[in-house]
């Protein structure tokens, strides 16, 4: 950008740093960069540059200088670095075996001894990280364990549409009324459902704690839909607009038109449809339930175990049963029941719980999205947001 941009070199007086140094700089002044961030913000502000109207949220991931080959969950590192060293060790004893005669000047010899070098330094360096850093833990209701970088353990592999990457996922917040961005994020987390809450907590930090108070407009895609957001959208009474993955399936006017047949057609033949290794399972509807008694009986007339009716889904919450092992090991209608051969536990069913009051945060926010009034809101949040992630990755 130093040779091309003129703001850029102008800001440079005619220099081009190498981009160390500048990641240097950036690194070792984030509190005063942070600090400027705002006092800009203030300043537009006050200049009527920001309406705080309507504020939409989106992300971009963006590729890091960290390489995705030295990626893994801390079981597959340590894996990594034995395998280093056993394949070290093997040129060692071939040494020892074959080439005690040979010149240990000669080319072979030490392109040998630097393979060796090389080898034993990179399993020497997994282990230091193994040894230094815990395991990585990602979000959510059920955390698991999810890939450290020795390079850079801060970013996180994400796959895109232009492949898999090792980066960062740059989540943004931006005004409507001239697209000023009020709060920007860089997370190692590849899922944006798990931004959600830190964004509205930024937007809140750097502008006022009562900015999204009286009915203010907070949009953003379907990546951020999970029940949880919901729920706290809910609660806190933010007027916001973020769709489910169903939303475009429910309005007709998308549903039925060409465009979306072609898209959806599309998709069946080039995704990997997982619906397929399911097409001989014996589906629930062939399990017979009493949702009043809480009981269920399998095709093979077995009684399962009741496992409870707290189980949240898209549509509220499910009821759920599961076989003993016992009975599913012997059962004769195994192959057509079980999806996977059974290791600890039976075949497991789920049931729409209509007796449950579903969650009516989920229901109105549903209705809310469906309504004409919030298609066009949502319709606000492209022109909001997008031209913004457009320059940035045009950059």
């Amino acid at each position: 950008m130093c040779k091309t941009d003129l703001k850029f070199m102008a800001l440079a007086a005619g220099r081009t740093p190498h981009f160390t140094t500048i990641a240097d700089f950036s690194s070792g002044n984030c509190d005063e960069m942070t600090s400027l961030f705002h006092k800009v913000l203030m300043i537009c502000c006050q200049s009527g540059l920001v309406g705080k109207e309507h504020f939409a949220i989106d992300g971009c991931k963006l590729p890091s200088d960290a390489s995705k080959e030295w990626s893994g969950k801390h079981k597959d590192l340590k894996k990594k670095s034995d395998k280093m060293k056993t394949s070290a060790q093997k040129i060692i004893d071939k040494h020892l075996a074959n080439d005690s005669d040979k010149d240990p000047n000669s080319g072979d010899k030490r392109r040998e001894l630097q393979t060796i070098d090389t080898l034993l330094k990179n399993a020497d360096k997994i282990d230091e990280f193994l040894k230094n850093n815990e395991v990585k833990m990602g979000k959510g209701r059920r955390p698991s364990e999810v890939n450290s970088n020795i390079t850079d353990n801060d970013s996180t592999k994400m796959t895109t549409s232009k492949g898999t990457i090792q980066g960062y996922n740059c989540q943004t917040a931006a005004d409507e009324l001239h697209q000023v961005v009020i709060y920007a994020e860089a997370v190692g987390v590849g899922s944006d459902q798990s931004a959600l809450k830190p964004m509205i907590e930024g937007i809140r930090k750097n502008l006022s704690a009562d900015v999204l108070d009286g009915g203010v407009l907070v949009t953003a895609d379907t990546g951020y839909s999970s029940v949880i957001n919901m729920e706290n959208l809910y609660a806190e009474g933010i007027n916001s607009v973020v769709p489910d993955n169903q939303f475009r399936q429910r309005d007709e006017r998308i549903a039925g038109s060409e465009t979306y047949q072609k898209h959806k057609e599309l998709r069946k033949k080039t995704r990997n449809d997982k619906l397929k290794s399911d097409a001989t399972a014996i589906p629930s509807s062939e399990f017979f339930v009493d949702i009043d008694a809480k009981t269920c009986v399998c095709p093979n007339g077995k009684q399962m175990m009741f496992q409870g009716d707290h189980f949240k889904g898209t549509r509220g919450n499910h009821i759920r049963f599961r076989g003993k092992i016992s009975d599913c090991q012997s059962c004769p209608m195994q192959s057509r029941c079980m999806k996977k051969p059974i290791k600890d536990q039976g075949r497991q069913v789920s049931f729409y719980a209509d007796y449950i009051e579903t969650d009516s945060c989920l229901k109105l926010i549903n209705k809310r999205i469906d309504s004409e009034q919030g298609r066009k809101d949502y319709g606000r949040r492209m022109w909001t947001i997008e031209p913004v992630l457009w320059k940035h990755n045009q950059q």
